[in-house]
């Protein structure tokens, strides 16, 4: 689409010039990438836990190394530190609206409360983690 309007600038003015993109147009797309991926990963694990719970079937380890994977890939875009509070909310955190989850900032003695991706995309954020 870049070029696209690039090529159709260039063509009413003739002059060479550069079209980027606003700053807080990339982060909205971060964070929405985040808050979808995180969203599907704990979909995923949430099925996974169901069909074992529900019917017996362990798809344990099959899936384990599609989520290696998947985790190797997070930790090499964000940091290892970010990933394990990640970690935490995918595996661990099992219904934030029925019990209060949060972390604590080392550092300030801060406690976040984190009921929803989009919070900890903000408290990650806040915290420079990622």
């Amino acid at each position: 689409m870049e070029e696209r309007i690039k090529k159709s600038l260039l063509n009413i003015t003739e002059t060479n010039i550069k079209v980027s993109e606003n700053p807080k147009s990339i982060e909205k797309k971060k964070k929405e990438r985040f808050i979808n991926l995180i969203t599907h990963l704990k979909n995923m694990n949430i099925r996974t836990k169901e069909l074992h719970n529900k019917f017996g079937i362990n798809l344990l380890y099959y899936e384990d190394e599609h989520y290696r994977v998947i985790e190797e890939l997070l930790i090499e875009l964000y940091s290892e530190n970010a990933c394990k509070i990640i970690f935490w909310w995918v595996y661990d955190v099992e219904d934030p609206k029925k019990k209060e989850y949060s972390i604590n900032d080392e550092k300030t003695e801060k406690k976040y409360t984190i009921k929803t991706p989009t919070q900890l995309y903000n408290i990650l954020k806040k915290l420079q983690m990622i």
